[in-house]
């Protein structure tokens, strides 16, 4: 009997990634290295480019822009952190793509940034995407514990795009609400994903097991044909390779 092919799943990652830049204890480089000693049988790395300022611009404010500048070392990795994203973003149409980057993006809004975000990497890389005439609509996913206050603020007024953030105080209710922000998923040119893990029962989140996050990317990634996903949160290291992990199973024999 023949075995079935299953495809690897496209990867954006750099080495520049694990760099201890200045920013809070949890969000460490750590977080990185754990997943990407677990993940290498699932996934085919691919190297990014940093976005340019003019892509900045789609979403942030000079003054934002501006202020990122003062430290030339977070400046350099936030840059390349978004262009992660957009490359992502880019290849999904060939498949689905996961891009393994820090620092994570989805607090950083128009205007503000925080949450140990300095640019917001998913949104850019819809607007990229929405520039360039390669999409026309986009639904985006977050499954972070944490609300995508920044990804909402640059996305309110345009109705190009929907923000779904999953809040549920419940396993129960986390699925509910998944289900739901998938039930029109397919209407949409691309689903992007904020992908974020402290929502497991050992994180901050207290909600989800290693193996519900395969449930959680099979039904994100069954949701449309063009889907990308971007990592967010995750701070409870040691089983954080595990959990990408799973979630990336899930995601591929969703596709395969």
């Amino acid at each position: 009997m023949s075995r079935k092919f299953v495809p690897k799943i496209t990867t954006i990652y750099s080495p520049i990634f694990l760099r201890d830049y200045p920013t809070v204890d949890c969000e460490a480089p750590e977080r990185l290295s754990a997943v990407h000693s677990c993940i290498g049988e699932l996934v085919t790395f691919l190297e990014p480019e940093p976005c340019s300022v003019g892509d900045l611009r789609l979403c942030h404010s000079e003054s934002i822009i501006t202020s990122v500048q003062r430290s030339p070392e977070v400046f350099e990795v936030a840059r390349l952190s978004a262009g992660a994203a957009i490359k992502t973003a880019e290849l999904c149409f060939e498949g689905p793509t996961f891009s393994l980057a820090r620092p994570p993006g989805h607090h950083a809004g128009r205007s503000f940034n925080g949450g140990f975000c300095f640019f917001n990497n998913i949104a850019l890389a819809i607007q990229k995407l929405l520039s360039a005439g390669t999409i026309k609509s986009a639904l985006i996913v977050d499954i972070d514990l944490h609300y995508g206050n920044g990804t909402s603020d640059i996305f309110q007024d345009d109705k190009r795009v929907a923000f779904k953030n999953i809040s549920a105080s419940s396993r129960e209710k986390f699925f509910e609400e998944l289900d739901g922000a998938l039930s029109r998923a397919a209407r949409f040119d691309v689903v992007g994903c904020s992908a974020g893990f402290d929502t497991y029962i050992k994180d901050w989140g207290s909600l989800l097991f290693t193996e519900d996050f395969k449930v959680v990317g099979s039904k994100i990634a069954s949701s449309n044909p063009h889907v990308f996903f971007v990592l967010e949160g995750g701070y409870y290291i040691t089983d954080l390779g595990r959990n990408v992990h799973s979630f990336l199973r899930g995601i591929q024999e969703a596709c395969s």
